[in-house]
C-alpha cells in the first residue's frame, strides 16, 4: 500500500467546538437509549398484569420513540435535530 502525508484541513476554532458539541450530543444521546433499555428490561423482568397500565404506557412509549428514531434515521436527520421534537411531547 502507497502511503502518502495526510491532507491538512483549516479548521477554525467554531468548527472544533461544533465537532465537540456533536459528540456530547451523541454520547447523551447513546447513554440516554441505554437507560432506557435498561428501563425497559427492569419491566420485562418484572412480573405484570395485563391491565398493568404502567408498564403499557413505558412499552408504548419506548415503541414510539424507536419508530420516531427509525424515521428520522430514513430522512436523514440527525439525532440532535430529532431529540428537541420529542421533549415537547
Amino acid at each position: 500500500m502507497i502511503r502518502r502525508t495526510p491532507t491538512m484541513i483549516p479548521m477554525s476554532d467554531a468548527d472544533v467546538q461544533d465537532i465537540r458539541t456533536l459528540v456530547a450530543q451523541q454520547k447523551q444521546a447513546y447513554e440516554t437509549k441505554q437507560k432506557a433499555l435498561f428501563n425497559l428490561k427492569k419491566v420485562a423482568e418484572r412480573p405484570h398484569h395485563e391491565d398493568d397500565l404502567q408498564s403499557l404506557m413505558v412499552i408504548k412509549q419506548l415503541e414510539a420513540h424507536r419508530e420516531r428514531e427509525e424515521k428520522h434515521k430514513r430522512l436523514g436527520i440527525p439525532p440532535a435535530q430529532s431529540g428537541s421534537g420529542s421533549s415537547s411531547k
